[in-house]
């Protein structure tokens, strides 16, 4: 339901502050659905490298798959998670995630009764499952940042092609009907004042 204004000198007042207030608000706004997009673009860049790393990774491991079947009982215990570091950034008032690395499962184990190519399977495999949590954890700093650019975008909709324009309309109506008013008053004391002056005349007369 529309807001119904008041058609007086206050009402006026107020629209027009909030018409200030709104146009205050814009730039602010606008500035930070800019902050978005870049970092979007930041981080969908940094997706499609991580993306890229990965996949040369696999090509790499692939290499190696004979072995995984020899090396696989000892292999999980190296490259079970035990952390995923990260940290919370400030972006435009939103809380990002920042990926900082993975740290893994470290037991003991004798380079002689490991085939010769075990470290370099471990690394391998180790730096595949961080390359797939840096672009999970970036995965959601994009949708974090998506749904701070969707909403910054419709409330700068909201006031542009509402607020704004509502103001004007209502700050136009109430101008109109103030001067009519006032053009009504002064034709009110013109008739009266001719009144008074022809009553005056005929007391005259008399």
């Amino acid at each position: 339901m529309a807001e119904r204004i008041k058609l007086n000198k206050v009402s006026l007042r107020l629209q027009k502050q909030k018409l200030a207030m709104y146009r205050r608000f814009l730039p602010a706004l606008e500035a930070r659905k800019q902050q978005f997009l870049m970092h979007l673009a930041i981080v969908r860049k940094e997706i499609a490298d991580q993306e890229e790393r990965l996949q040369k990774i696999r090509q790499e491991i692939s290499i190696w798959s004979s072995l995984y079947g020899d090396m696989g009982d000892l292999l999980k215990y190296f490259i079970e998670i035990r952390e995923i570091k990260s940290s919370i950034r400030n972006v435009a008032g939103l809380n990002v995630p920042q990926f900082y690395g993975v740290e893994f499962s470290n037991p003991p184990y004798s380079y002689f009764a490991t085939p010769a190519s075990f470290d370099e399977v471990m690394r391998q495999s180790r730096e595949a499952i961080e390359c797939r949590e840096a672009v999970s954890m970036l995965r959601e700093q994009e949708s974090v940042l998506f749904e701070g650019f969707r909403k910054t975008s419709q409330r700068i909709n909201l006031y542009e092609q509402r607020l704004i324009p509502g103001c004007k309309e209502s700050i136009r109506k109430i101008a109109v009907y103030l001067q009519d008013q006032q053009a009504a008053a002064v034709g009110v004391a013109k008739v009266a004042k001719r009144l008074t002056q022809s009553s005056e005349i005929k007391d005259t007369a008399m």
